[in-house]
């Protein structure tokens, strides 16, 4: 009853204010509080600008805080097999961004003042066959092209690195920059240093229109109207949303995947491991829990568009993770969770200021966007500032 009349008491004094508020005015607004538009506007605040953040519910509430925490450094192996070597050249350039982006994750905790859990202790993309050792053999051809650097593992080095994975493993490639970060913690620490330098954010406030105007624009949201000089669009699966209120059609999507965790083990699992066969990621935190993942879909409402888990990905998820890691079998799974994460069909990156609209910025770094979000802000950051991009810290 009375979180009920809480609840309307709110709703009534936020209309209140929403109808007596005056228009705020900023020089650039970032859409979105995920990892992209957080870090996007503590750059910006790093350079002087007065910047204010909104995101539509809570900070970190979506794919940035829902996801598993891989750092990749590779081309991801599920996706070169669907979509062929011609793909994975197109895809080639990417790498230098994601590669630049480990090396901002590096000193992150240093420079954000936070215990984020990053290790990059390498990732493995373990073969249990001739067929997938090909593969993957393949794969690192094209990828030390790009400077991406790998190294292949027989089944005697595999076991000498990691003991953990199954005798029934015959290879891997090694890429020694890989690594993993607590995701539940890399945005408030990027928001709060935000904070600190004077970015203003927005929680609970919805877009609802965008005016271009002679000069800058003006954004109606669901906290007040809001007129900025220029927009930094990092809305995550709403970047197609926002683009649309200003003309601009996306490419972006949103797609429901699902991640596993289980309860603390003993410390297993080094390194953040990859199945060459099927769709696997699999690592363990600092606490002892290992995540479980690998873009296994979840369940949505046709109608609602409400996510739940799928349990028949669950089960082929985890059996996955038992074969390649089998002292996993013996471990309780306390919960899974759904979410979803914004893509391109060519998971190219959509970095820049719009053509036909002056001081409108996207900043959308696709499926990937955990490990890409740094380094597409920095970029996006410069491009706004009209500067070559430079090194993290600034």
């Amino acid at each position: 009853m009375f979180t009920v009349v809480y609840i309307i008491v709110n709703k009534i004094i936020s209309k209140a204010i929403h109808r007596g508020q005056s228009q705020m005015e900023t020089d650039v607004l970032v859409i979105g509080g995920g990892i992209s538009g957080c870090a996007l506007a503590y750059f910006l605040a790093q350079d002087g600008l007065d910047v204010t953040l909104i995101e539509r519910s809570g900070l970190n509430s979506a794919a940035s805080g829902a996801n598993s925490g891989s750092l990749h450094g590779q081309i991801p192996h599920d996706t070169f097999l669907e979509k062929g070597e011609e793909w994975a050249h197109n895809f080639g350039p990417t790498l230098s961004l994601m590669r630049e982006s480990l090396e901002f994750w590096k000193p992150m905790e240093e420079v954000l003042e936070a215990d984020l859990e990053v290790c990059l202790s390498g990732g493995l993309l373990v073969a249990k066959n001739e067929e997938e050792v090909k593969a993957i053999r393949v794969k690192a051809a094209i990828e030390k092209k790009f400077g991406i650097q790998s190294e292949y593992l027989d089944s005697t080095d595999l076991k000498n690195l990691a003991p953990y994975i199954s005798d029934d493993m015959i290879g891997a490639m090694f890429y020694p920059e890989e690594g993993k970060a607590n995701p539940l913690l890399v945005v408030p620490a990027f928001a709060a240093q935000a904070e600190k330098l004077g970015v203003r954010i927005i929680r609970q406030a919805e877009v609802e229109k965008i005016s271009v105007q002679r000069v800058g624009f003006r954004v109606d949201t669901t906290r007040g109207p809001i007129t900025c000089r220029r927009i930094g669009n990092c809305a995550g699966i709403d970047v197609g949303r926002i683009s649309q209120m200003v003309g601009l059609t996306s490419t972006v999507i949103g797609d429901p995947i699902q991640t596993n965790v289980t309860e603390p083990l003993a410390p297993l699992v080094d390194h953040l491991v990859y199945s060459a066969g099927d769709r696997l990621t699999l690592k363990q935190t600092r606490h002892g829990s290992c995540l479980i993942g690998g873009g296994w879909p979840s369940s949505m409402d046709a109608v609602s568009g409400r996510l739940s888990v799928s349990y028949e990905s669950v089960a082929k998820n985890l059996r996955d993770a038992i074969d390649m890691v089998p002292d996993l079998e013996t471990a309780q799974l306390v919960r899974t969770w759904p979410a979803r994460v914004n893509g391109t069909d060519d998971w190219i990156p959509i970095l820049g200021e719009a053509e036909t609209v002056n001081g409108f910025f996207i900043n959308a770094f696709p499926w990937m966007g955990f490990t890409g979000g740094p380094i597409s802000a920095r970029l996006t950051a410069d491009m706004m500032l009209n500067r070559p991009g430079h090194s993290f810290p600034a």
